[in-house]
C-alpha cells in the first residue's frame, strides 16, 4: 500500500509531524548549551558510530519482543547513547541512528523525520534529568533510572499522537493500548541500557553481561514467529471449516425439504401395511433430526464468524419463557415438565437469536437426560459477575472424564449431536460471558450462563 503524500495529510497531522522534530532540535540545543560537551573518557566516543550502526541494523532486521511488536530493539542502543554520551551528543546520536534506520527500510521522509524527532525530544528530556558520569554514586544511579523512565514515557506519549490524529480515535484510548502492548518490552530494554551504562563505569569487565538478554529475546522472537504461523494456519483451517459447514447446510437443506414433503404426503395417504407406515414414521423422525442438525451447523458457523452481534435489549425472563414454550411439547412426550424461577429480572444488550439458541441447546439437552416425572428448571438471577441463567436437570449427572471435553465439538452423548453445548459456549463467549456446569452423579446437573451487565 502506497503511503499518502505529505501534502495529502490533514493540517493538524502535518503540524505534529513537523512540530515534534522542531521541538526536538530546540530542546537538544538547550540541553547541549546547558550541559556542554563535557570531557569524557575517549572510549565513549566509539559509542557514536557503534550506536548508530546498531540502531540501523535493528531497523533493517527487526526482532519481535512481543506478539504485537511496539518496541524495536533499537531502543537499547539509542538509550545507551543518551545515557553515556555528553548531553550535546547523546540525543543527536540516537536521533541520527533512527533517521538513518528509517530511511534504510524506506519509510517516508516525514515518518523518518518524525520518529527521529520523537527520539530527539525524549533524549533531550532524559539527559536534562541525568546521565552517567565518571563518579558514580547513589544519587546518580537514581537519576539515571528516572532519566531512562522519562525517555520511555516521552517516546510513547509522542509516538501515539500522529495515530490519534490520523484515525480520529481518542488519544487516551490509543495511549492505553500502546502502553499495554509495549510496557514490558520497554522496561526490559531500559533496565538493560541502565545496567550497561552504569557497569561500563563501575565494572567495565561486566558491562556486557546485561546484553545476555539479547539472545534470549532472539529465541523468544523465533518462538513468537512459529506461534504466529501456527495461529495463521489454524485460522485458515477454522475459516475453511466454517465455509464447509455453511455450504453443506445450505446444499442439503433443499433436498431434505423435498424428502420431508414427500414423506408427509405418503403419511397422509394412509396406504400400505403397518410396517410401511412405521418405516415412513421413522423416516420422518430421522429427517426431522437431520433438519435440526443442519440448523445447528448453521448456528455454529454463524457463532464462529467475527461479524458484529445484532444487539438489542433482551429481557432474560421473556427469553427463557419463549424457550420453555418452544420445548413444552417435546418435553411433554417424554413426561418431563418445566419450572421457571425468575429471582432477579434482567435486561441486557445481546443478540437475541444467538442467545436464545444457546439457552435452547441447554434446555434440549436437559430434557433429553431427565427421567419421566422430573422437571427441568430455568432460573434467572443475579450472578457474581452479572445476570445469569441456570438450566437445572435431574438426570444422571456427568462423569469426570466427560466433563473435560463436555463443551468440545462433536462430543456425542446419548442421542445428542455433540454440537449443542459447543454452540452454547461459543455464543456465550462472543457476548463476553462464561458458561459452566456443576454436576453430581445420580442427582443431575446445573448449567449456568453468566452474562456481563
Amino acid at each position: 500500500m502506497t503511503p499518502p503524500r505529505f501534502g495529502a495529510l490533514s493540517a493538524p497531522l502535518r503540524a505534529v509531524l513537523i512540530g515534534v522534530p522542531a521541538a526536538g532540535v530546540v530542546l537538544a540545543v538547550i540541553v547541549a548549551a546547558r550541559g556542554g560537551f563535557v570531557q569524557v573518557e575517549p572510549w565513549r566516543w566509539a559509542l557514536v558510530p557503534a550506536c548508530v550502526a546498531a540502531i540501523v541494523l535493528t531497523e533493517r532486521y527487526p526482532v519481535k519482543i512481543a506478539p504485537e511488536q511496539k518496541v524495536n530493539l533499537g531502543a537499547l542502543p539509542a538509550l545507551i547513547a543518551v545515557l553515556m554520551l555528553p548531553a550535546g551528543v547523546g540525543p543527536a546520536t540516537a536521533a541520527a541512528g533512527v533517521l538513518a534506520g528509517n530511511l534504510v527500510v524506506r519509510r517516508t521522509w516525514w515518518e523518518s523525520v518524525f520518529n527521529a524527532g520523537d527520539v530527539l525530544v525524549a533524549g533531550a528530556v532524559a539527559v536534562s534529568i541525568g546521565t552517567v558520569h565518571r563518579d558514580v554514586d547513589a544519587l546518580m544511579d537514581l537519576l539515571v533510572v528516572v532519566a531512562a523512565a522519562a525517555y520511555i514515557l516521552v517516546n510513547l506519549l509522542l509516538a501515539v499522537l500522529p495515530a490519534a490524529i490520523h484515525t480520529g480515535r481518542p488519544y487516551p484510548s490509543l495511549l492505553r493500548q500502546a502502553a499495554s502492548a509495549s510496557w514490558t518490552a520497554s522496561v526490559t530494554l531500559a533496565a538493560c541500557a541502565v545496567s550497561v551504562a552504569l557497569l561500563a563505569v563501575e565494572a567495565p569487565v561486566a558491562a556486557l553481561l546485561p546484553l545476555i538478554v539479547l539472545p534470549l529475546i532472539y529465541r523468544m522472537n523465533l518462538a513468537i514467529q512459529a506461534q504466529s504461523k501456527a495461529n495463521e494456519q489454524l485460522a485458515a483451517v477454522l475459516a475453511a471449516q466454517r465455509r464447509f459447514l455453511t455450504d453443506v447446510s445450505h446444499q442439503v437443506a433443499t433436498p431434505l425439504a423435498t424428502i420431508m414433503t414427500n414423506l408427509s404426503i405418503l403419511r397422509r395417504a394412509r396406504r400400505g401395511t403397518g410396517a410401511t407406515q412405521e418405516a415412513i414414521a421413522d423416516s420422518v423422525a430421522e429427517a426431522e433430526r437431520m433438519k435440526r442438525m443442519l440448523a445447528r451447523l448453521r448456528a455454529l458457523a454463524h457463532a464462529d464468524e467475527d461479524v458484529p452481534l445484532r444487539r438489542e435489549l433482551v429481557d432474560l425472563a421473556e427469553l427463557t419463557a419463549d424457550v420453555v414454550h418452544a420445548y413444552a411439547a417435546q418435553a411433554g412426550t417424554s413426561g418431563v415438565g418445566f419450572v421457571t424461577d425468575v429471582r432477579a429480572p434482567a435486561r441486557i444488550s445481546a443478540d437475541k437469536d444467538l442467545l436464545r439458541e444457546a439457552v435452547a441447546n441447554l434446555v434440549e439437552n436437559a430434557v433429553r437426560v431427565s427421567p419421566p416425572g422430573e422437571a427441568v428448571t430455568l432460573r434467572v438471577h443475579a450472578g457474581a459477575g452479572g445476570p445469569s441463567i441456570d438450566v437445572i436437570d435431574r438426570g444422571p449427572g456427568i462423569d469426570d472424564e466427560r466433563l473435560k471435553i463436555l463443551f468440545d465439538r462433536f462430543q456425542r452423548s446419548d442421542s445428542g449431536s455433540g454440537l449443542g453445548l459447543a454452540i452454547a459456549r461459543r455464543v456465550v463467549e462472543r457476548h463476553g460471558g462464561t458458561i459452566r456446569v456443576q454436576t453430581t452423579r445420580g442427582e443431575g446437573s446445573t448449567f449456568t450462563i453468566e452474562l456481563p451487565q
